[in-house]
């Protein structure tokens, strides 16, 4: 009898904390999304509702104008084919570079390689804003301001990715590299036919960062390409507020900027699942 009482009396205490656990999870699902929410709401509403005494969460009548209106009154277009030009090409590039690295360092032995895996892990702890200067002043040399490749070229090498992939590649079985060989495959093929499929959800893991990290990238673009017709959208968005003062417009041209990250996410969000997953277990 008194087994079953303490029995009911932790299923009660259980269900008690499952509840708040779930008010808290909720209070703070909504503390994230409101702005989002509201961005994407305010978009679409009148200046009249965006200014009301009292906020509105959902507009009176939507009106869709300023949409239209933000291409008209800022280069939209040319900001956002900048911005896929360099994310997708950081992206993959990237992606492919910090593969190839990581499975070197993780399944060959060569002269260095501990020295080498140091300095790239050094690197993590140098702040970006610390190498904006003399990067700009090696790209100015090279004549790649205002350039698609000024923008991409400092993104295509990424600490973070090399040790990424490094720390993958080596949970995954190193007799399967053994076997290749002995059936004489070259380690290209071993690398691209073999260990990069098994790689997929670091990859999009890897590859939905890097892409986030490009796509909002402020600083580096705007030092190295000050050309208007190189504004990538983060840059064109600095530059927004001067030519569409009315609120819903600004808000408009942030929902556009913040789409094709959404989307980015939500194409590579199992994988990236897997990815973090694989991550957090230890053989």
């Amino acid at each position: 009898m008194a087994v079953s009482v303490q029995a009911r009396s932790a299923g009660t205490s259980g269900g008690f904390e499952r509840i708040v656990l779930y008010v808290v999870l909720v209070i703070v699902a909504f503390i994230t999304v409101l702005p989002f929410y509201w961005t994407v709401i305010g978009s679409v509403m009148t200046p009249r509702d965006l200014f009301s005494a009292i906020p509105k969460l959902w507009p009176s009548e939507f009106d869709s104008s300023s949409y239209s209106r933000i291409f008209q009154l800022v280069p939209m277009g040319r900001y956002f084919l900048n911005s896929v030009v360099v994310a997708l090409s950081t992206t993959v590039i990237a992606v492919l570079v910090s593969s190839a690295a990581g499975y070197c360092f993780a399944r060959l032995t060569f002269f260095g390689k501990g020295l080498l895996f140091g300095l790239i892990l050094s690197a993590l702890m140098v702040p970006y804003q610390a190498t904006i200067v003399p990067l700009f002043v090696m790209f100015a040399d090279w004549n790649l301001l205002n350039s698609y490749l000024g923008i991409i070229l400092p993104g295509v090498v990424s600490a973070f990715g090399v040790f990424m992939m490094t720390q993958f590649f080596q949970t995954l079985p190193k007799e399967m590299r053994e076997a290749a060989i002995v059936d004489g495959a070259n380690e290209f093929r071993i690398f691209l036919r073999i260990y990069l499929p098994l790689a997929r959800p670091a990859v999009a893991t890897l590859a939905l960062f890097v892409f986030m990290d490009s796509w909002d990238a402020l600083l580096w673009p705007m030092i190295v390409a000050p050309n208007p017709d190189m504004r990538t959208l983060q840059v064109g968005l600095a530059f927004v507020r001067s030519a569409a003062p009315v609120e819903n417009q600004v808000m408009a041209a942030i929902v556009i900027a913040v789409i094709p990250v959404v989307i980015a996410f939500l194409l590579a969000q199992r994988q990236f699942i897997e990815g973090i997953a694989a991550g957090a277990v230890k053989e």
